[in-house]
């Protein structure tokens, strides 16, 4: 039998310097916690992560509401229930432990994650935005129907989900799986500083032709499958990259940093295209598109160029590796060695936990396919140093 949880007293306590109160209720502290405004009135809610259980409470920024008419508490197994009544709308901060395991749905409003949060964490939205500071669990999903993602500073995972119809920008994902997904909402970019991931799929079904994603640097398998984005760009890939774009126009700009023995990248979209590939390694490559440019630089040991259409050419070749680079990697101190980095940063709590692969068993040669339906393409070899160096030319 469900049954009601005994609140503490209740009690009103003014906080900052606003002339607004709060009416807060204390609860008791749960291991599992839901949450549910499923109402057409806006929710904006807030949860702070707290260490102290006297502070586990429930607190409404309007004075003139009685929070006992706004919600209904219930206890269970362990586990408490927080469900928002149709009244009004209204701004409840809710402050639970550090780690727990939290399911919250809301309708309509917004909801925000202070600080680091720890456990299996998910959030549904039906209009509106998600914020994120910190987030660490084994199972993390996030999704809004209507609206944006922010993740501040982190999103780790064993499995990791994001879904918004609009956009997402978070500063890192670390994940063994991630899954995200961008709809066919307003058309904005969405950005990811750094994703380090056994693998990691990024769909968008947007197709207005206007929203870029833009990757800063990607640490193992990243599959990019779109409708019709403006552009994708991607700073920097130790790993695979597959990407793939059915719209008209969709330019790239790709760097590679490093690759496994036998790996295959490509990149097929409609735009322009411009990949650069890190001069210590060498590489087949074969490139499709209406004109093909190869920088002076790069150095093949066999190579076929054909023109097959008047307007569209195919180039094929084995890339060498550029002798100098490859003296440079070795000796350099101020580049760190990327083989053992990409080990190191993969070696988190859910990213890679068993194992690191053997590059070195094979020497078999890796391949990178370029196809571009009506644009340019662009090959060319650059450093760490000088792909920094061209994008601060942009």
């Amino acid at each position: 039998m469900h049954g009601v949880l005994r609140l503490a007293q209740l009690r009103s306590t003014r906080w900052f310097s606003s002339a607004s109160t709060f009416t807060k209720l204390a609860l008791t502290q749960q291991n599992r916690v839901t949450f549910q405004a499923g109402d057409a009135m806006r929710t904006d809610l807030v949860i702070v992560p707290v260490v102290i259980s006297d502070d586990f409470a429930l607190s409404i920024s309007d004075k003139t509401t009685d929070v006992h008419n706004l919600v209904t508490i219930k206890q269970d197994n362990a586990a408490l229930h927080i469900v928002k009544h149709s009244v009004s709308d209204c701004k409840l901060e809710l402050r639970l432990p550090q780690t727990v395991s939290l399911n919250v749905t809301v309708a309509n409003g917004s909801v925000t994650l202070k600080d680091k949060m720890e456990g299996d964490i998910k959030v549904v939205m039906g209009r509106g935005d998600i914020k994120v500071d910190k987030v660490r669990g084994s199972d993390v999903s996030f999704k809004t129907n209507g609206g944006q993602i922010h993740v501040f500073t982190l999103m780790e995972g064993e499995t990791v989900r994001l879904e918004a119809s609009e956009s997402i920008n978070c500063k890192r994902l670390m994940a063994r799986k991630a899954e995200v997904r961008l709809g066919n909402g307003e058309a904005l970019s969405s950005s990811f500083g750094a994703i380090y991931a056994e693998t990691c799929n990024i769909m968008s079904a947007n197709q207005s032709g206007q929203s870029k994603l833009c990757v800063g640097n990607v640490h193992g398998y990243l599959r990019v499958s779109s409708e019709g984005l403006d552009s994708i760009e991607i700073g920097s890939v130790s790993g695979t990259l597959e990407m793939e774009d059915s719209g008209p126009a969709c330019r790239v700009n790709a760097h590679f940093d490093s690759w496994t023995n036998e790996a295959s990248s490509s990149v097929l979209v409609s735009g322009d295209v411009r990949v650069s590939l890190e001069p210590a390694a060498a590489i087949n490559v074969e490139l499709h598109g209406k004109e093909i440019t190869i920088s002076k630089d790069c150095v093949f040991t066999s190579s076929e160029r054909e023109q097959l259409e008047e307007d569209f050419a195919v180039f094929t070749g084995k890339l060498c590796a550029q002798e100098k680079a490859i003296l440079a990697s070795s000796d350099s101190t101020g580049k760190i060695n990327v083989k053992c980095a990409k080990e190191d940063a993969m070696r988190t709590s859910f990213f890679m936990k068993d194992s690191v692969a053997d590059d070195t068993k094979d020497d078999k040669t890796p391949r990178l396919l370029v196809h571009s339906l009506r644009g340019n393409v662009m090959l060319d070899q650059l450093n760490w140093m000088d792909n920094i160096k061209r994008h601060l030319k942009q």
